[in-house]
C-alpha cells in the first residue's frame, strides 16, 4: 500500500512539476515578448486587445456553465467511453447559447462607454474568442480528466510560443486587429491539436471502477456543472471586476496600463494553477478520504511557501525593471503594489477550491467566492472615489484575500482539519516528500 501511495504522489509531483515548468517557461516567453511589445506598442492598442480577452473570457466563463470542470471530474472517474456523448451534446448546446447571448449583449452595449469607440470587427472577435475558448477548454478538460498532462502541457507551451511570435510581429508592426485575430487563430489551431491528442493513446486505456462503469447521463454532468458554476462565475467576477471598471470609467488606454499590472500579478499564480490543475483529477479518482486529505495538505503547503517568496520577488523585480524597460507603463506599478497581497491569499483558494470540487462538493466553494464579490463591491464604493485606479486595485486585493481566507475556513470545517496543518509539515509528510524524490 505504501508503495502504491508513493507512486501516486510521484505521479502528482511529476505532473505538477511538468505543468509548473511549462507555465514558468511560458511566462518567460511572455516576458520576452513583453519586453519588446510594451516598449513599442501604445497602451490604446494593448487596451483593445485586453478588452477582447476580458469580454470574450467573461462570456465563456459566465455562459459556459463551467462544463469543463464537470468534464474533468466525470472523465477522471467514469472515463471517456462513458462520457463522450454527453460532452459532445452539452458542448454543442453551450456553443450556440454563447453565440446568441454574447451577440445580444454586445449589441445592447454598443453605444455605452464600454464600446462606443470600439471598431465593430473587434466586437465580432469577442464572440469568436469566447467560442474558441469554450471548445479549447472542453478539449483540455478531457485531457486533464484522462491525466494526459504531457499533451495538456504541450498545448499550453505551443500556444505560448505562437503567442510570443505574434507579439514580436506586433511590436514591429503595431496593429490591434492583427493581434486580436491572430490570437483567435492560434486558439483554433490548438483546438485541432487537442482533438488529435484526445484520440491518441499509448497502451491500454484505463478502466473505471466496477461501480462507475456505466454511461453517464448529460443531466448528471449538468448538475455538477451548475454546482461548480456559481463559485466559478463569482471567482471570475471577483478577479476581473476591476478590469471592467477601469475600461468603463477610466478608458481603454488606462485599461492597457492596469492590465499590465494585473498580468504581472498573475505570474504569482503559475505554481498554484499548475498544482490545482493536476490534483483535481487525481483526487477525484481516489476512493479513500485520508488519501485525498493527505494530497491536499502537501499541495497546499508547497504552494504557500513558494508563492509567498515568488510574490515578493516579482514585486521587487517589477519596481526595478518596469521604469527602465517599459516607460509607457510605469503607471502599472502603483496598482501592482496593492494587487500583490491578494495574489498570495487567493492561491489558497485555487488549491483548496479544486480539492473540494474533486471531493464532489463544488457547491462548498460558493460561500468564499460570494464573500469575495461582496467585499469587492463594498471596497470599490469606498476606495475608487478616494484612490482612482489604485482604489480598483486595492478593492480587488481585499476581495482576493477575503476569498482565500474563507476557502481555508470552509476546507478546515469540511475536512475537520486544524488550520496549522495547512502551514506546518508533519514528520510523515517530510518523509513522504523525501521518498518521492528518491530514485526507485
Amino acid at each position: 500500500m505504501k508503495k502504491k501511495d508513493r507512486r501516486i504522489h510521484s505521479d502528482v509531483v511529476r505532473d505538477s512539476l511538468n505543468t509548473f515548468g511549462t507555465n514558468a517557461f511560458g511566462a518567460v516567453l511572455a516576458l520576452i515578448s513583453s519586453i519588446v511589445v510594451l516598449r513599442r506598442v501604445d497602451p490604446t492598442i494593448k487596451g483593445y486587445y485586453n478588452a477582447v480577452q476580458n469580454w470574450g473570457g467573461g462570456f465563456y466563463t459566465i455562459i459556459g456553465l463551467s462544463v469543463a470542470a464537470s468534464i474533468i471530474y466525470f472523465v477522471a472517474r467514469y472515463k471517456i467511453e462513458n462520457t463522450r456523448k454527453p460532452i459532445v451534446k452539452l458542448g454543442a448546446v453551450i456553443f450556440v447559447v454563447i453565440a446568441v447571448i454574447g451577440t445580444a449583449i454586445l449589441i445592447a452595449l454598443r453605444k455605452s462607454s464600454f464600446f462606443n469607440k470600439t471598431p465593430s470587427p473587434f466586437l465580432v472577435a469577442i464572440v469568436v474568442y469566447a467560442l474558441s475558448s469554450l471548445v479549447l477548454n472542453l478539449c483540455t478538460g478531457v485531457l486533464r480528466g484522462e491525466n494526459k498532462f504531457k499533451s495538456f502541457n504541450m498545448i499550453n507551451l505551443l500556444q505560448r510560443i505562437l503567442a510570443m511570435i505574434l507579439a514580436l510581429y506586433i511590436a514591429f508592426r503595431p496593429s490591434a486587429s492583427i493581434w486580436i485575430w491572430g490570437t483567435v487563430a492560434i486558439s483554433c489551431g490548438m483546438i485541432v491539436f487537442g482533438l488529435v491528442c484526445i484520440r491518441r493513446w499509448n497502451g491500454p486505456r484505463p478502466k473505471p471502477a466496477p461501480d462507475d462503469d456505466y454511461p453517464v447521463p448529460a443531466n448528471s454532468m449538468i448538475k455538477y456543472s451548475l454546482k461548480a458554476h456559481v463559485s466559478n462565475v463569482l471567482t471570475y467576477i471577483n478577479t476581473f471586476l476591476g478590469t471592467y471598471i477601469v475600461q468603463g470609467k477610466f478608458g481603454i488606454k488606462n485599461l492597457g496600463v492596469y492590465s499590465t499590472a494585473f498580468t504581472i500579478m498573475q505570474q504569482v499564480w503559475i505554481l498554484p494553477d499548475a498544482v490545482s490543475q493536476v490534483i483535481m483529477s487525481r483526487i477525484a479518482a481516489m476512493s479513500e478520504q485520508k488519501d485525498k486529505l493527505h494530497l491536499t495538505l502537501i499541495s497546499t503547503k508547497m504552494v504557500t511557501y513558494v508563492t509567498t517568496v515568488a510574490a515578493l520577488l516579482i514585486l521587487w523585480m517589477a519596481n526595478v525593471f518596469v521604469p527602465w524597460l517599459f516607460p509607457m507603463y510605469t503607471g502599472a506599478l502603483a496598482p501592482l503594489s496593492y494587487l500583490i497581497v491578494g495574489s498570495i491569499f487567493i492561491s489558497y483558494s485555487k488549491v483548496l477550491g479544486n480539492s473540494i470540487a474533486a471531493y464532489g462538493r463544488p457547491e462548498l466553494n460558493i460561500l468564499p467566492t460570494a464573500l469575495g464579490v461582496a467585499s469587492n463591491c463594498v471596497a470599490c464604493l469606498i476606495f475608487i472615489p478616494l484612490l482612482g485606479i489604485n482604489g480598483v486595485a486595492l478593492s480587488t486585493s481585499i476581495s482576493l484575500t477575503v476569498q482565500g481566507l474563507s476557502s481555508i475556513v470552509i476546507f478546515c470545517r469540511y475536512s475537520h482539519t486544524p488550520f496549522v496543518r495547512l502551514l506546518v509539515p508533519s514528520r510523515e509528510e517530510l518523509n513522504a516528500v523525501k521518498q518521492i524524490f528518491k530514485h526507485k
